[in-house]
């Protein structure tokens, strides 16, 4: 067996984002393929999968030579059918290849340390960072034969949201009229014009920017097209830890893809955050996170009205704006 060869190995598949995983699962797959077209696939639920039924998935067929075998919901196996896929990925045989779905968390995680220390390798499936989503929907339309600039990324996951399947869906509805060319904001907001306006992060922009009575105005229009309360403070804890980071950072004299990468944001975005700056200060980004963190936690359960507690939450970040740009008049020395 080649060394690139996909069987006599074991191969974890760890992480809750489930478009990931499944994207992972089934390049595996398709490698196996490629080396044996005839290849049997056998799937294992491992909340109900015992060690006998992991045996006799791996041991062989009649009808093919090779097999691979995907293991689902790895937190959920007994201690019988962990040691036998232990077992296994330390003494594999060269004409099957395992791969095992794991959803993270704290589920299985002696499971997890044996295979490691059985060498099994791992292919992370994590949510992707809030400045990540550019990047994948980028990956998205260069697989789909497009290019996509900046601004135009960022519009999408805007307008779309965080969830990796509704982006990478937008993209494939992109493609079946631009493939080949490169996306534009103008094509993005032609396509989803409408949607832009109802997400967390427009509300956050407005509310960072000065504009209360818009961002007040788009927050009950997001809600009343069914934006969840938790996915505007999350937005608003994103966009004030950029801008916090963005003012700490400020009198450095970076360039723009520096700043970006202290910022965790994409190079787009940092004249966005120059131009908040200008109404903020480091104190100012410090009260308003502490008023997320407890309309956060309003929205998840220790209110009874989340609407309310996230108008609440707008009235707060712009009485800290207002106090910073108090503060900053008040200590700016004066002339005679």
């Amino acid at each position: 067996m080649s060394s690139d060869s996909v069987f006599g190995t074991t191969t974890l598949v760890h992480g809750s984002e489930s478009l990931l995983a499944e994207r992972a699962t089934a390049a595996i797959l398709a490698r196996a393929r490629a080396e044996r077209p005839d290849v049997q696939v056998n799937e294992l639920d491992a909340s109900s999968a015992s060690p006998a039924d992991f045996l006799e998935a791996t041991g062989g067929s009649l009808f093919a030579s090779h097999s691979v075998v995907v293991i689902h919901d790895l937190g959920s196996a007994d201690d019988g059918l962990g040691a036998r896929l232990v077992e296994f990925a330390a003494t594999p045989s060269e004409t099957v290849c395992v791969v095992a779905e794991h959803a993270g968390g704290t589920k299985g995680r002696g499971l997890l340390t044996r295979l490691r220390k059985a060498g099994v390798a791992r292919i992370a499936a994590e949510p992707l960072k809030a400045w990540e989503l550019t990047d994948f929907v980028a990956g998205e339309a260069r697989e789909q034969g497009m290019s996509i600039d900046g601004r135009a990324a960022q519009g999408l996951v805007e307008a779309v949201g965080k969830d990796l399947r509704a982006l990478a869906g937008a993209v494939g509805q992109l493609a079946s009229d631009w493939r080949g060319e490169r996306l534009t904001v103008d094509v993005v907001n032609r396509y989803f014009a409408g949607r832009v306006d109802v997400t967390g992060y427009a509300v956050s922009a407005d509310a960072l920017a000065g504009r209360p009575g818009q961002a007040l105005e788009k927050l009950r229009w997001a809600l009343s097209c069914g934006v969840h309360p938790a996915a505007v403070t999350a937005a608003f804890a994103a966009d004030l830890r950029a801008l916090g980071l963005y003012l700490g950072a400020q009198g450095e004299r970076l360039r723009d893809n520096q700043m970006a990468e202290i910022c965790g944001v994409g190079p787009w975005k940092v004249k966005t955050l120059r131009a908040q700056a200008r109404g903020w200060q480091p104190g100012g980004v410090a009260r308003a996170l502490v008023a997320v963190a407890a309309a956060d936690a309003a929205v998840k359960g220790a209110a009874t009205d989340p609407h309310f507690a996230l108008e609440q939450l707008l009235l707060a970040v712009d009485r800290a704006r207002s106090a910073g740009r108090s503060r900053a008049r008040a200590s700016a020395p004066t002339t005679q």
